[in-house]
């Protein structure tokens, strides 16, 4: 069985030295992070708990940007380099320990960890806060 990476958008600028991409992907408020800043986001990402099954070179780290209302927060993407890995999204948040991987997944990736601000710098939607209440309501009614 493979693991599952998935996002949407794209990424075309790499950096020559590393491999590692960082031009923003998302029409939205962001900013590039310096080379130094992406080969620290890119290390944290290969040396997470979160991506510990999947060994580093058959994934790259791509679409690294840093949300402009507050940049200690990173947004970046897990492009496959081998065919049984499908793309991914990642969240990572600068503390005075260094960047960490903090979410990682193909749907809903921020939501619950990172600030609104911070997801809409990203681009990223998340479902309003009380619609799961409002799901457990509706199935625990009597019919």
């Amino acid at each position: 069985m493979g693991t599952a990476f998935a996002c949407t958008g794209s990424s075309t600028v790499a950096n020559a030295s590393t491999g590692v991409i960082v031009s923003p992907v998302r029409d939205a408020e962001t900013v590039a992070p310096s080379t130094r800043e992406a080969d620290a986001i890119a290390e944290a990402v290969r040396t997470s708990p979160y991506t510990a099954q999947v060994p580093a070179n058959e994934y790259k780290v791509a679409g690294t940007a840093l949300a402009s209302s507050d940049p200690s927060w990173a947004y970046t993407e897990l492009h496959p380099t081998v065919e049984d890995l499908d793309r991914a999204e990642g969240v990572l948040h600068r503390t005075d320990g260094g960047w960490k991987l903090v979410q990682l997944g193909t749907y809903e990736v921020g939501c619950g960890v990172a600030p609104s601000a911070v997801l809409e710098d990203f681009g990223l939607e998340c479902p309003p806060a009380d619609a799961a209440d409002a799901e457990g309501a509706d199935s625990a009614s009597p019919a």
